[in-house]
């Protein structure tokens, strides 16, 4: 009997482990998927324009002049300038704090967003962001309108 017993309580003290071990994991991929749902949020509302752009401490931000950025759910981003809209893609990974933008080829300002961005800081209404691109370091940060 006294075995019997021994061996329940162990049996007992496991399952409860592992219920516990199986609360955290679930947990911990609600926070992972709030997280993912709270970037998404705050990227999709809103348009974004470009407060400072840096190329190897080399301001460029003029090239982005009247650009404004609209990242959509669906994974796509517009830069929209005038009557003239450039579609691209876009993704974020919560985990590294990365976005990488994608734009087609044939506008030079536009495919320096084309890599991915650590993020540095960032609020509601604002991302800063840095990338090495070719050895040389830049920055970006983007505003909300």
């Amino acid at each position: 009997m006294k075995g019997y017993n021994k061996s329940f309580l162990t049996l007992f003290l496991a399952t409860i482990l592992l219920t516990f071990v199986s609360c955290e994991k679930v947990k911990q991929q609600v926070q992972e998927t709030v997280a993912e749902d709270l970037i998404v949020t705050i990227m999709t509302s809103g348009r974004w324009i470009v407060d400072v752009f840096n190329v190897a401490a080399v301001d460029v931000k003029s090239e982005f002049t009247g650009y404004e950025f609209q990242f959509l759910k669906d994974g796509s981003v517009e830069a929209i300038k005038s009557t003239t809209t450039v579609k691209g893609t876009w993704k974020s990974d919560k985990t590294a704090m990365t976005i990488q933008a994608s734009f087609p080829p044939g506008n030079s300002s536009l495919l320096r967003l084309n890599y991915t961005w650590n993020i540095t800081k960032s609020g509601t209404s604002f991302v800063e962001a840095r990338s090495e691109q070719n050895g040389a370091i830049s920055t970006m940060r983007l505003n909300k309108k």
